[in-house]
């Protein structure tokens, strides 16, 4: 069972769908496309009551949810409702539930970022994190629940609509249009690929026990915003030079995008080293992080141009 159609759960769903797997996909509106087989079901993530009746019988519940806009007034309405929903639904129901999850709740003081890291956000969606992060400890504490967590940093990969490169940026990019950076555009960044997110939620969803109560955080490839934007660009045999918006710019033009604005208390995670530590699961699983170069090749065949 898989809740949330967005750029993960869709992607989620159409591996599971691939390697023959029965899935459930909840959300609120039936997608544009379903994958052959997979069953949807039109339910409201806040309706625990409603999400067991669906997830008994389930082999896991694999939750992959979060608001369309990157506003923490938006963040504090909806997320707790949202999670004390996912809680209920799969204790009720009695399954795992596996739960992509951001690291903002960590405190920046301290690198490179593991699931032992202090949560002391300083930032109000890092402190909404630690917010959610307490219901899961309460929960798997008093036994009600069988959860693992699954962290990611910000995602690079094809068909995404939220990232640094998202799909309609690639398509720019591919036809000579300059990219925007944030922050220092030089500064180490962990990124996590779309696919190897997908692929983690699945690994969990079918680990053994020894997985439940635990974070894990998925891999990662630290390299700074230029350096990707270039290797993209070079294997799409396009020269671009891409713009740095000042701190001052954006803040301004967050005063008439929410989404923007959302961006501008996040600056300091994108104006020094961001470094995360993903042992805890490709220790745990034997693997590793898609490659640059493996990842750069993909987009670069992917990514068709603009007519």
């Amino acid at each position: 069972m898989v809740v949330g159609a967005g750029q993960i759960g869709t992607p989620l769903v159409e591996q599971l769908a691939a390697d023959g797997h029965r899935v459930t996909w909840c959300s609120r509106t039936k997608p544009a496309s379903m994958p052959m087989g997979v069953e949807h079901r039109s339910v409201d993530a806040r309706d625990g009551e409603a999400l067991a009746e669906i997830a008994r019988g389930a082999h896991a519940m694999i939750a992959a949810v979060n608001p369309a806009t990157y506003d923490a007034n938006v963040w504090a309405e909806t997320l707790p409702p949202l999670h004390r929903g996912l809680i209920e639904g799969a204790s009720r129901a009695g399954v795992r539930l596996v739960l992509l999850d951001a690291l903002y709740l960590y405190t920046l003081r301290e690198g490179p970022l593991s699931p032992d890291t202090r949560h002391a956000a300083e930032t109000e969606k890092g402190k909404i994190r630690m917010q959610i992060a307490d219901l899961y400890t309460a929960a798997q504490r008093g036994g009600i629940l069988r959860a693992v967590i699954f962290r990611a940093s910000d995602f690079w990969g094809p068909d995404l609509k939220s990232a640094l490169l998202t799909r309609d940026g690639l398509r720019g990019l591919k036809n000579g249009k300059r990219p925007m950076l944030i922050g220092d555009p030089d500064a180490p960044h962990a990124f996590t690929h779309r696919d190897d997110v997908v692929n983690g939620l699945i690994k969990l969803a079918f680990a053994g026990d020894d997985v439940e109560g635990r974070v894990f955080h998925a891999p990662v490839i630290h390299v700074s915003q230029r350096e990707l934007v270039q290797a993209v660009a070079h294997a799409m045999h396009v020269a671009v030079r891409p713009i740095v918006a000042k701190r001052w710019l954006l803040r301004v033009a967050g005063l008439f995008s929410r989404s923007v604005g959302g961006i501008v208390e996040m600056l300091p995670q994108w104006e020094q080293p961001y470094l995360v530590d993903d042992s805890s699961y490709t220790g745990r699983f034997g693997t590793r992080a898609i490659t640059l170069q493996e990842g750069v090749a993909q987009l670069a065949k992917l990514t068709p141009a603009l007519s």
